[in-house]
């Protein structure tokens, strides 16, 4: 069984990317399943997924911007070098995920549930909103996070080193995160920048 290992977070990934795997060359239908496929081009663009359960599956440079899930399974996925821009998901069910090199900018995710390990790796997350929802286990490692919003989201266990935590939308809903010493700095930043504190040069 491939699995990969990020941090001390164990993902398993969908097997082995061979162009033996069938692609998907249309949307699946309300309530479908899929499992050992690829998905690659424009054929997600714009997509309407509702209660779609995708398994084992591979997303190569595959463009799925502004598209619409609701209440759909990703279990054991990968999207490589993906565009997941402006997209709308939510009651997403998420178990060993990885998306890596994606962007996914002017994305909104709510009410993401992760029951195994998700991972973002080398990704854009330039005013992506997650709301809501559990994002844990989850390691998110070199990504962009310019005006990135965690908004009631519970990241409890969440790995946020080697990111620029300086450029998150709030801090209030970090509790519980794991953070390196080198991005203190970033941390106390962000706090002041959050509850506008002033703070003056000279003491009175």
């Amino acid at each position: 069984m491939e699995s990969r290992t990020i941090r001390d977070l164990g993902v398993l990934l969908p097997g082995d990317e061979s162009d033996d795997l069938d692609p998907v060359e249309r949307l699946p239908r309300a309530g479908a399943a899929i499992s050992e496929r690829t998905v690659s081009g424009d054929v997600w663009t714009r997509a309407e997924l509702d209660g779609v359960t995708v398994g084992r599956t591979w997303f190569v440079d595959a463009d799925l911007g502004r598209s619409h899930f609701d209440t759909v399974t990703l279990d054991r996925c990968a999207f490589r070098g993906c565009s997941v821009m402006g997209v709308h998901w939510e009651n997403l069910a998420l178990r060993n995920v990885i998306f890596e090199n994606c962007r996914l900018d002017y994305a909104t995710f709510t009410k993401i549930k992760t029951s195994g390990p998700v991972a973002f790796l080398g990704c854009s997350l330039t005013e992506t909103t997650f709301a809501g929802g559990k994002l844990a286990p989850s390691v998110f490692d070199n990504c962009r996070m310019a005006g990135t919003t965690f908004d009631g989201c519970d990241l409890r266990g969440a790995d946020l080193r080697g990111n620029d935590i300086s450029g998150l939308d709030v801090v209030t809903d970090l509790r519980g995160v794991r953070l390196s010493a080198a991005q203190l700095p970033a941390l106390t930043e962000l706090i002041v920048r959050t509850l506008a504190i002033r703070i003056d040069d000279e003491s009175p």
